[in-house]
């Protein structure tokens, strides 16, 4: 399914003006449903809408575990979803387990910008990178910045991630709902270029996320839980 799509435009440049071809991002909408009853619309880039419904709906407290989802099916614009009949939610305590160097997260900061294939052809796009104590990274782009965390959310819930090692880095501004999907999740660390919201910081607070915002160079500020950056 194309993510993208070329268009003929009229650009100006000063008192230039020429006809050039330019690449557009596609905007996709599925309607999920669950066990039949309609949840929600996502309108998002139409790739890796797997991991997108799974992150989901992780990240939205319905499910905790791969296992929780007994069957999907995607056909177009739908995707229907069976919940397992065991299936329980709930949020645990962030974990104290994880710290960082500030010099660790000034270089992933620095090196998770230049990752984005599609923002470089379109500039249309939001990414989210999951960094894992052990080396491992997950990285996804979608014109939601929410679409793109629930991507990556998802792809470490099917690889069985132990998300209390892992740390999040976001483009754009840190609102409230993304606070939430980190601490649904399990994950401690949310970073951004951007600052956060009021009630994003008075979340993190609340629950013991370590909120950073304006990385950018060797600066940043913490907003929440400075004990995890040494």
């Amino acid at each position: 399914m194309e993510v993208s799509k070329g268009f003929e435009i009229i650009r100006v440049e000063e008192d230039k003006v020429s006809v050039v071809h330019d690449q557009v991002i596609v905007e996709y909408e599925l309607a999920l449903y669950l066990d039949g009853k309609h949840f929600v619309n996502l309108l998002c880039t139409p790739r890796d809408l797997e991991c997108l419904i799974y992150g989901h709906l992780f990240a939205e407290g319905v499910i905790r575990r791969k296992g929780d989802v007994k069957e999907l099916q995607i056909t177009k614009h739908r995707a229907d979803v069976v919940l397992s009949a065991n299936t329980q939610a709930g949020v645990a305590p962030l974990q104290e387990n994880l710290h960082l160097r500030a010099q660790d997260i000034f270089e992933a900061v620095g090196a998770f910008h230049s990752q984005s294939h599609l923002f470089s052809d379109t500039g249309g796009v939001h990414n989210c990178a999951l960094h894992h104590s052990n080396g491992e990274r997950i990285f996804m782009e979608d014109l939601g910045r929410h679409n793109a965390g629930d991507k990556a959310l998802g792809k470490a819930l099917l690889e069985e991630w132990d998300l209390t090692q892992v740390y999040m880095i976001t483009s754009g501004r840190v609102p409230k709902y993304m606070a939430q999907k980190a601490i649904n999740t399990g994950i401690s660390i949310v970073i951004s270029k951007s600052p956060p919201t009021d009630q994003s910081v008075e979340l993190a607070r609340a629950h013991n996320l370590t909120l950073c915002g304006f990385v950018r160079g060797r600066r940043m500020n913490i907003y929440s839980a400075p004990q995890r950056i040494g």
